[in-house]
């Protein structure tokens, strides 16, 4: 998520498994959801009952492939604080229809800042391409690839994939029976290292922006000296319908060393999952 905190510094010149050293919304008319999805799975039930967390990923990657789409409703929020200052703040909420057969993502929200001033904000993927638009501005479009396009972009379905690559890392509770919770969970990590850990690979992606304006501003602290305080990310897996994904946050916040105390810049994103979709995402007209 990236909601474009603005940043401003005084008094300088144009600021589980534990691993250790953020919007109101619209929605097109060419998109419509279903409340709530049946109670099975079209996946035939593995005999075998999951106990590791690369074992639970698997089958909700399974249970979520199994429906042409789903609708989750995205929340967000973004902050930067220093001492003395009023914080620098915005929030998100957003709408996401996410299809799996083909591949394509619709978000559509709003992004409020601090002073309370509002911006609509339309994401598309569509091909492996982003498209994204704020407000009265132009499009953007670009391979996923691109950060610029990628912050923009929340898909709990691409990064329950991507949680596959480190999910070792998690800690389970509720293997036992009944639902599942999955959350990895990270500290004391200076940034430079931080950029290396897969777990941390979106948080430190999604502080960069805040952490240029902060340059951009004056604020001198090195990659080496900024320090992530914490770092969580959490799924939360539904048992009675295959562990499809009932619910995934993330959150991290990172202190920046300041004219001897600490910018605390934090995000916070959460998706809930509102059911199966059965409509299909296209590109508004004139966009491609």
């Amino acid at each position: 998520m990236s909601v474009a905190v603005a940043v401003a510094v005084s008094g300088c010149s144009a600021n589980h498994g534990t691993d250790k050293p953020a919007r109101d919304h619209t929605s097109s008319g060419t998109t419509k959801a279903r409340p709530e999805p049946k109670s099975t799975s079209h996946a035939a039930e593995p005999a075998s009952k999951p106990h590791t967390a690369a074992q639970f990923v698997a089958r909700a990657r399974q249970a979520m492939g199994a429906e042409k789409g789903w609708t989750f409703a995205l929340s967000g929020s973004e902050s930067a604080v220093m001492r003395g200052q009023a914080p620098s703040s915005a929030t998100y909420a957003a709408t996401v229809h996410r299809t799996t057969a083909p591949e394509a993502l619709e978000q559509t929200g709003t992004i409020t800042t601090g002073k309370g001033e509002r911006k609509p904000e339309a994401v598309y993927v569509v091909g492996g391409t982003g498209y994204v638009k704020e407000g009265a501005g132009a499009w953007k479009k670009g391979p996923l690839t691109d950060t610029e396009i990628a912050d923009d972009v929340e898909d709990p379905v691409a990064e329950l994939a991507a949680f596959a690559t480190y999910a070792k890392s998690a800690k389970v509770t509720g293997a036992g029976g009944g639902d599942v919770r999955l959350q990895v969970t990270a500290s004391g990590w200076q940034l430079s290292a931080a950029r290396s850990r897969p777990a941390l690979k979106k948080a430190v992606r999604e502080v960069e922006p805040t952490l240029a304006q902060l340059r951009k501003a004056g604020v001198r602290a090195t990659d080496g000296q900024i320090t992530l305080r914490s770092f969580s990310e959490t799924w939360d897996l539904d048992a009675a319908h295959g562990y499809r994904i009932t619910s995934h946050r993330y959150a991290f916040t990172f202190l920046v060393p300041f004219q001897g105390g600490d910018i605390t810049v934090s995000q916070e994103v959460r998706a809930e999952n509102r059911g199966v979709f059965t409509g299909s995402v296209t590109l508004p007209s004139g966009v491609g």
